[in-house]
């Protein structure tokens, strides 16, 4: 299980742990399940790796075995390698079996733990009487075990060989004298450095890994945060279209394209008729609600994402429609005017008709070598003045109103397509 670095609530846990440390080596279970899954597969290869070599290390034990305990070769031989190999290799089966990341941090100690119960078998079985000074290969099993282990584990592995190490000791006669003393104060060295060893490498992986969830947090935050700017300066804030920064990088790309590709493009300026009187008569609220309800009648007759709705400014709004002929964009255009019609928002202060409507001026052109998109938008604030001109409420090409029915079938068809 991730974690989710961008929630807030998942920060404010990270953030609250850092606060308040984690000196037992253990977070809150949520942060703690994810923490051990985030290393599960790393930790998983690498203790499966310290196991397997583990054979290597173990088994090279069995030259001081041949050296010094000739005659407890065999029996050694067969426990480490007749019960060692086969315990380690069905422990990595069951585990990969499992699949379970929290189980996978036990392997180290786990293998490490019956290597230790090995040698303290042969120290108290073996016929030589210095044989019980193999307890010294306890010594060699924690050391590395502490490579690989973390801490609790290791801290399960540390009683282990102290167990195994108190049973040879004052079980075997001390020929020497000081063997007991001087092997315990070791193996208490040894167990105390590797459990502080462990401790400060887990501590300082745990510490790495919650800066690790914070910063993705904060670089999550901070994508969404620019996102939702780009987003805010390129939409109007009141009809939620693109405003007129967005419309002049629209318009200028899709120029170039059209261009590029022999295609034509086209443009509608499309402005509510009579809007200051609307204002004067019902309230700017009620003028804000208007803009919003032509905004989404217009978005109804486009193609998206194709064409582009954008509020040019005040009650004016522009349409950019690219790959699509005269006929078809004037039918989009006859649409626009009568899906704004047909909302039947009432303007009594309006000379045209009785509802709010949209005078439209529609120009098209096929971009060429040296022409401007500003051409373009000029021809179509200059239909537009022809058709408030000519009594509003209508949709002029140039010069020339266009009927004011939508046209054939097929050309509906080739504008929503």
């Amino acid at each position: 299980m991730e974690l989710d670095a961008a929630s807030a609530d998942n920060q404010a846990l990270v953030d609250q742990t850092l606060a308040d440390g984690f000196r037992w080596l253990r977070f809150p279970a949520k942060l703690e399940r994810a923490f051990v899954e985030h290393h599960g597969e790393e930790r998983a290869v690498k203790l499966s790796l310290a196991a397997l070599s583990s054979f290597i290390v173990y088994g090279g034990v069995l030259i001081s075995d041949y050296l010094m305990y000739r005659p407890d070769m065999g029996f050694a031989l067969a426990l480490r390698v007749g019960v060692y190999v086969p315990f380690v290799l069905i422990v990595l089966a069951v585990l990969r079996q499992l699949n379970r990341a929290a189980l996978n941090e036990w392997v180290v100690p786990l293998v490490a733990g019956v290597a230790c119960v090995i040698s303290g078998l042969i120290a108290l079985t073996g016929s030589h009487p210095m044989v019980y000074t193999k307890v010294v290969e306890l010594l060699l099993i924690v050391c590395y075990a502490t490579v690989f282990a973390r801490f609790r584990p290791m801290v399960a592995l540390s009683v282990g060989a102290a167990l195994v190490h108190t049973t040879v000791i004052f079980t075997a006669v001390d020929t020497l004298g000081t063997l007991r003393l001087g092997a315990s104060f070791l193996l208490l060295t040894t167990v105390s450095f590797a459990l502080y060893a462990c401790y400060v490498r887990e501590h300082n992986d745990r510490l790495a890994y919650l800066l690790d969830v914070r910063e993705q947090g904060l670089r999550s935050s901070l994508k969404a945060t620019n996102e939702r700017l780009e987003t805010a300066a390129l939409t109007d804030a009141l009809t939620g279209t693109a405003n007129r920064r967005a419309f002049d990088e629209f318009l200028t790309q899709s120029w170039a394209r059209c261009h590029a590709e022999s295609q034509p493009l086209s443009l509608l300026m499309v402005d509510v008729d009579h809007f200051k009187a609307f204002n004067d008569r019902y309230g700017h609220q009620a003028g804000d609600r208007c803009l919003q309800t032509v905004a989404e009648a217009i978005g109804t007759c486009l193609r998206r994402p194709v064409d582009l709705l954008a509020r040019w400014g005040g009650e004016e709004f522009a349409v950019v429609i690219t790959d699509a002929d005269a006929q078809a964009v004037a039918q989009v255009a006859q649409r626009i005017r009568q899906a704004v019609e047909a909302c039947a928002l009432p303007h009594a202060a309006s000379s045209c008709a009785s509802v709010v409507t949209v005078s439209i001026g529609l120009a098209s052109m096929r971009p060429a070598e040296g022409d401007q998109p500003q051409a373009l938008a000029r021809q179509a604030d200059q239909a537009l003045y022809k058709a408030k001109a000519g009594g509003r409420n209508r949709v002029c090409v140039g010069d020339e109103p266009v009927a004011q029915a939508v046209g054939s079938e097929a050309g509906q068809r080739e504008v929503a397509a």
